[in-house]
This record gives structure tokens, sequence and C-alpha cells, in this order.
């Protein structure tokens, strides 16, 4: 069942995943404001040489409901009557989730985004992803 679970994730993925492909190429070529326009303020600014680096990090842990279903089989006998019959149970536990992103926007001397590279996950890149899909409907 926890793979089931780790499916669904993945099949949910393309989602963000295509919106922070399809949406940072906008920025590139952009003021570094028009990024905090849309992704909110940067947790981190890198110096790098002559450009910097801003950097948009989400972390979070939280917890999906995963069900098991376990299935019995019973045989017997009333009297001289074979019987037999099925029991099933489901029990719910809560597995923890690691959700991240980060996004990272090289931007030159005149605070011009120059490129951009991004690793997470669905539940870690989502809010971006929103905040980017303002730029692709444009």
């Amino acid at each position: 069942m926890k793979y089931c679970v780790a499916i669904c994730l993945m099949v949910l993925s393309g989602c963000a995943f295509s919106t922070l492909n399809e949406g940072l190429p906008y920025l590139v070529g952009q003021s570094v404001d028009a990024a905090v326009d849309v992704l909110g303020l940067p947790n981190q600014k890198l110096e790098i040489g002559s450009y910097n680096v801003y950097v948009w990090d989400n972390r979070f842990t939280s917890t999906v409901p995963v069900y098991n279903t376990n299935t019995s089989r019973t045989t017997g006998s009333v009297g001289n009557v074979p019987v037999s019959g099925t029991t099933t149970t489901s029990t719910m536990n809560y597995v923890p989730v690691q959700y991240q992103c980060q996004i990272k926007l090289q931007v030159d001397a005149e605070n011009v985004v120059r490129r951009w590279e991004w690793f997470g996950n669905q539940g870690g890149c989502q809010y971006y992803a929103n905040g980017l899909k303002r730029l692709i409907r444009k």
C-alpha cells in the first residue's frame, strides 16, 4: 500500500514540475523583482564572483494516511455441514512525508535573472508553481 501512495505522488508530481519548467524561463531577462512578485521573498542571497544567487527554499514534513486491508478466509463445519467465510479488516496508519523545493536564480550585476535551476517534489514545489502560473497565463 505504501507503494500506491508513492506512485500517486509521482503521478501528481508532473503538475508542479511542468509549471516550474515552463514558468522559470519567463524570469530570464527580467529583474529579480519580477521573481519576488511571483515567488515571494527569497530565503537567501549568495554572492559568487560578479553575480548573485537568490535562493527560495521550502521544506516541511506532513503525514499522509495509508490504508491497509487484510482479508482472511475461515473454513470449518457446523455439525456435518461444511462452511466457509471471509473477514476483512482495515487499518489506517499515518506515514510522515518530507516535502521540499529549492529554486535558485543567478542574477547579474544589474539584478537581471540570467539562469535558473530547481529541485524538489510536488508538495514542496506547488506553492512556487502556483505563483509562476501567473506568468504562463499572460
